[in-house]
């Protein structure tokens, strides 16, 4: 690939682009300045922005023809659709991800987590910490080894699937590099139609191996009004795809992680019960209601007890 060469990249860059006009510049200068002796492409899923993210991306393609691919949609996937386009195009034996507004701060990057892959073959997934901050500075800045202690501890070392379910969503998305062959690509069809990304490739990812966790801060995530973490409300479309992600990793996962996700699957429940009732559709009011108190044995009495005591007020 360099110097008029094809060789296979070591690392391929999975790039998830959409209205990211002010910010996609920085994400891909964070790619090219990394200081490797290995080859890394990027791949650039841009899911037809209406503003001039696609020219952006395509100005770098050209003037770094060897190094970028830029996958062009006829129309707009929506971000797993996309997520799963473009992570399966990346030839790597490790990939690396970014969403267009995230950037990441330190040339070593990619050299450290690949050492790190290199050395431990049974390692699926490296990662770091990140500082997390607002583009307009309406919001304090933090790291997320700070926000997630529990799950992002001080030093490094390994992180089992087990701590990931236990902490749950955490892990900086733009820290990931991913042995490709942990990801079993291309990626299953009800990825589609989940909530979280990020966290559903961390679980995929892990049921053939390890984290590794560095604590250097090397990536910056950008929590803007474009952006889907800060824009996020509690909507019903939100609230079934939470339901229905908890559901599939419970099909993912071994048993002994399922009250974990019963748990979750519980809140989300009765709060689909509630906006189901507010939306004056009483029968799947009642549904949700009964899968809530259902789901958890041991607090079907407390649920029965606040129900009679609901009954009873009224």
């Amino acid at each position: 690939m360099f110097n008029n060469q094809i060789i296979s990249p070591l690392v391929s860059v999975c790039c998830i682009t959409y209205n990211h006009e002010a910010f996609l510049a920085q994400a891909i200068e964070s790619v090219l300045m990394q200081d490797t002796d290995f080859v890394v492409e990027l791949v650039i899923g841009e899911d037809c922005s209406p503003d001039l993210t696609r020219q952006i991306a395509l100005d770098y393609q050209a003037r770094y023809a060897d190094r970028i691919r830029v996958l062009l949609p006829a129309a707009n996937l929506g971000i797993m659709g996309n997520l799963m386009a473009t992570i399966s195009a990346c030839t790597g034996r490790y990939i690396a991800f970014m969403e267009g507004d995230d950037y990441w701060t330190d040339p070593q990057k990619l050299r450290r987590q690949v050492a790190i892959m290199e050395a431990q073959p049974e390692c699926a997934l490296c990662i770091h910490d990140a500082e997390a901050f607002t583009h307009d500075g309406s919001r304090p800045s933090y790291l997320f080894s700070t926000k997630y202690p529990e799950l992002l501890p001080p030093q490094e070392g390994r992180i089992t699937q087990a701590q990931l379910v236990q902490g749950g969503w955490g892990i900086p998305s733009a820290s990931m590099l991913f042995r490709r062959t942990s990801l079993a690509l291309p990626l299953p069809e009800w990825f589609r139609q989940v909530f979280s990304g990020d966290y559903t490739l961390q679980l995929l990812s892990t049921l053939h191996g390890y984290i590794y966790y560095l604590p250097q801060v090397m990536s910056h995530y950008r929590l803007h009004t474009g952006g889907v973490m800060f824009t996020s409300s509690n909507t019903l479309a939100q609230n079934q795809k939470r339901i229905f992600e908890n559901e599939q990793y419970k099909r993912l996962l071994p048993e002994h992680y399922h009250s974990v996700f019963d748990r979750y699957l519980e809140f989300l429940y009765l709060e689909r019960s509630e906006k189901m009732g507010a939306a004056g559709i009483p029968w799947q009011r009642a549904y949700y209601y009964v899968k809530a108190i259902t789901i958890n044995r041991k607090r079907f009495g407390f649920h029965l007890r606040r129900l009679v005591k609901r009954v009873s007020a009224a």
